[in-house]
């Protein structure tokens, strides 16, 4: 308890100066259950509750929790009064998303990641400087460091510069970056300081495996059609694609299990005559799951399969029913183009219609579709290559989690000369990239969530150490835990920071950044594990709500709203109120409303040409 006197003011600051403002989207529900306990506590006096807030809009448009809570703190005889932190809307720039592109994911290949800034403001803001850098990890460093090492090396990469980014407006960059080693590396992007300092880094960590491994079943004897694609994934040593064949038997589907195929990214099925009930049933499985299928026709595949097992009503991978193998007709005009592709990432390189690669492709024979078949509205299937007589050239379609892409004519150049053409191979790099997407997914860790880790029981032993962000920069928080077995015969360990337990979030991830986990193995090392967790992309909104308006939306509560610059505390008019409860409240409301506290002690002046 606190006795409020002519230096409360300075007890007040010495108090505000020893909070961690920590960086989690809180809302004021807590804090206003704590105050209602204390005032059911003291049911004989007369308490005044103070709530203080940036009152932003997203947050107190619909203020219907907390208008419940205020009216039952009301109707227990406290007056509510709520202090705005801030006056006026301040402009802030934030960084929205960070994020890798779908392009192949492989160690010593380039990689394109994906920056969002958003002007959360109502003014434009001109010369905006994004500053983005990269922390390399060594393999050989990481497998003899133990977690007190300090591992990294950072690069700055070119600083890119936006021209401008108007009032609401979100521009994104894209951005190369290259690691030439596998493993988690980190990305990080930051901008100036500004109102609100903690959207202005972002993280992510991305993993780059050795190689894209890729299933090719070849259905001709010959192996032509392997011979295009491999020449395609691996060209030489001088052009690394990161994609890696391997080239099996039909049979290999029938009798791998689906652990085995689910190493793999893509399947590449070219021109297989038909496959077993099992190698349907794990390719199914595989493509469940996340996995890529391509299909490439020709003069083997049997039709009868392909539509009974394949197609299945519309219910298996085959997007599409067929008919029978036809000739393409001679044009009528030499100026028209045998193919005709649609807007769609395979074909991003070639959007212009007369580009003269793709107008080089010549077809002489493919599979017609049905002739009453077209893609359902309501379907995942859309056609996104035709020949010029409207047949479908390419179709893809979804099959739970994983993509399907289908071509009615031959990879190799039987029936077509696509395989000769250099448009080819960009659109084999373009397949591969969007049909291994939904494998390569990163997940978004947002501030406050949970980092849980599941181990193999016989490749790891219980104890765990996680290095956390400190709260200064360039510092680290090491937290040592030990993994338990959920069940007895479990035959996983499970070990997590920042769980929910007993109602309550744990507080080791409260803050944004890049967190490790270092795991015990069996044979005495370490492997290392890392998160990126960053704060929640609309905590970047300044906008302010309507005082006015939100006074009538808590409506029948009856608080009075005033400015903290204006706040004058309460005298002693207000005889029998309990001066330690009030100054209680005041505390609780200060220690769990920190998004205001974040909001208004953050803000720093423009500095450079930013703003």
């Amino acid at each position: 308890n606190e006795l409020v006197d002519s230096s409360f003011d300075v007890t007040l600051e010495e108090k505000r100066n020893g909070m961690e403002v920590t960086q989690l989207s809180a809302g004021p529900q807590a804090a206003l259950g704590l105050v209602r306990q204390l005032i059911d506590e003291h049911p004989q006096e007369r308490s005044i509750v103070y709530l203080l807030s940036d009152f932003r809009a997203p947050d107190w448009e619909n203020p219907a929790a907390v208008r419940n809570q205020l009216r039952e703190i009301e109707k227990a005889g406290a007056r509510v009064q709520l202090i705005s932190a801030v006056r006026n809307e301040q402009p802030n720039l934030g960084i929205v998303e960070l994020a890798p592109t779908e392009d192949t994911r492989a160690a010593g290949v380039p990689l394109f990641m994906n920056v969002s800034v958003k002007n959360f403001g109502k003014q434009a803001v001109n010369k905006v400087q994004l500053t983005i850098k990269t922390t390399y990890f060594d393999p050989a460093e990481t497998a003899a460091a133990t977690p007190d090492a300090t591992l990294g090396k950072p690069e700055a990469l070119p600083t890119e510069f936006i021209d401008t980014i108007g009032p609401g407006e979100t521009v994104t960059r894209r951005v190369q970056v290259y690691f030439p080693e596998p493993g988690e590396h980190v990305v990080t992007a930051e901008l100036p300081d500004d109102a609100i300092a903690a959207d202005n880094r972002r993280w992510a960590v991305v993993d780059f495996p050795e190689g894209e491994r890729v299933l090719v079943v070849d259905g001709d004897v010959a192996q032509a059609n392997s011979y295009y694609l491999q020449a395609a994934f691996q060209p030489g040593q001088r052009a690394n694609t990161g994609i890696r064949p391997d080239v099996q038997p039909a049979s290999f589907l029938r009798d791998t299990t689906p652990e085995t195929l689910a190493q793999y990214r893509v399947v590449y099925l070219l021109d297989v005559p038909r496959l077993d009930d099992r190698a349907v049933e794990n390719l199914e499985t595989f493509v469940r799951g996340g996995g890529g299928l391509a299909v490439f026709l020709g003069p083997d595949a049997n039709i009868s399969f392909y539509n009974g097992r394949l197609y299945n009503e519309g219910n298996g991978l085959m997007p599409m029913p067929l008919t029978s193998d036809d000739l393409l007709e001679p044009p009528l005009s030499e100026d028209s183009p045998d193919v005709v592709v649609m807007d769609h990432p395979l074909f991003s390189a070639f959007a212009d219609e007369r580009n003269p690669l793709i107008r080089l492709v010549t077809v002489e024979r493919y599979f017609r579709t049905a002739e009453t078949w077209e893609p359902a509205e309501q379907s995942t299937t859309q056609v996104i290559a035709s020949l010029r007589n409207r047949q479908p050239l390419a179709v893809e379609s979804t099959f739970s989690e994983g993509r399907v892409v289908a071509f009615t004519s031959t990879l190799a150049p039987q029936w077509n000369n696509w395989a000769t053409n250099p448009s080819f191979v960009v659109v084999l790099l373009n397949l591969q990239s969007y049909l291994a997407a939904s494998g390569r997914s990163v997940e978004q860790r947002m501030v406050g969530t949970p980092v849980e880790l599941q181990m193999p029981a016989d490749k790891y032993r219980p104890e765990v150490t996680f290095i956390a962000p400190g709260a200064a920069n360039a510092t680290r928080v090491r937290i040592d835990a030990t993994a338990a077995k959920p069940e007895a015969d479990s035959p996983f360990y499970v070990t997590s920071i920042g769980r929910i337990t007993a109602g309550q979030a744990g507080s080791e991830t409260n803050r944004s950044g890049v967190y490790e986990a270092w795991e015990s193995t069996a044979a005495g090392g370490y492997d290392v594990r890392r998160f990126a967790l960053n704060v929640e992309p609309t905590e970047g909104e300044v906008a302010l709500a309507d005082p006015q308006r939100l006074l009538s939306r808590l409506d029948p509560v009856k608080p009075v709203f005033r400015s903290a610059d204006e706040f004058e505390a309460e005298t002693s008019d207000e005889g029998g109120f309990n001066i330690s409860l009030l100054v209680m409240s005041m505390l609780v409301g200060l220690l769990i409303g920190e998004q205001a506290l974040a909001y208004f002690a953050s803000y720093h002046p423009a500095r450079g040409a930013v703003r």
